[in-house]
């Protein structure tokens, strides 16, 4: 079985954006609509892994190119 490289429904996306000269940090559950601006990437990120911790799932990061990092996974593993 392959992993999925890309946020399913539900996982938490922090998404960097450009805006006027600075870059803000935007926050979403997948595949929704934005949630929360923040100014700091730190912060933004800090904020995505709580939010993923809590429900279980996935955080990522993504840039103006849509490249895909993952942050953590708080997936529940079952055993085989």
């Amino acid at each position: 079985m392959t992993a999925h490289l890309a946020p399913e429904d539900g996982d938490v996306v922090v998404r960097q954006q450009r805006l006027d000269e600075t870059f803000v940090y935007v926050l979403h559950t997948a595949p929704g609509v934005d949630q929360y601006v923040l100014r700091s990437r730190e912060e933004a990120i800090a904020q995505a892994v709580t939010f993923a911790k809590r429900e279980s799932v996935r955080a990522w990061l993504t840039d103006d190119a849509h490249e895909l990092a993952l942050l953590e996974d708080f997936r529940d593993v079952e055993s085989v």
